[in-house]
């Protein structure tokens, strides 16, 4: 089974390799969808919606400075870092982290998927 949760959080960053307006300081509200995949427990649920959201936002960088985070911190990059991050806290509850989206505005997101 499938679950789609989906976050926000706001952070700044500049892009440090870029020549334009975002090598300077700047900042976004993120929308982050995660796909995850479980089994179906006796109970009903691959798992509590409620717990879940939780366990996610607390692994988000809210109101972070995100290039304490990531080198240089591109839509890209910061995807393919919280999959990584997410999926770790992820398996020990038997699930797994199938796809990630990262958007940085209403039109534009990296996407991570597991292999």
């Amino acid at each position: 089974m499938l679950l789609k949760i989906i976050r926000k959080f706001n952070s700044a960053h500049r892009l440090p390799h870029y020549d334009g307006p975002c090598h300077n300081l700047h900042g976004h509200t993120w929308r982050v969808v995660f796909l995850i995949e479980g089994p179906v427990k006796e109970n009903g649920m691959v798992h509590d919606f409620k717990v879940l959201k939780k366990l996610l936002d607390e692994q988000l960088p809210d109101h972070q400075y995100l290039n304490d985070l990531v080198e240089n911190p591109t839509a890209e990059n910061l995807a393919a870092y919280l999959f990584d991050k997410l999926s770790a806290v992820l398996v020990p509850l038997g699930l797994t982290l199938k796809t990630l989206e990262l958007w940085e505005n209403e039109s534009a997101a990296a996407v991570v998927e597991s292999k």
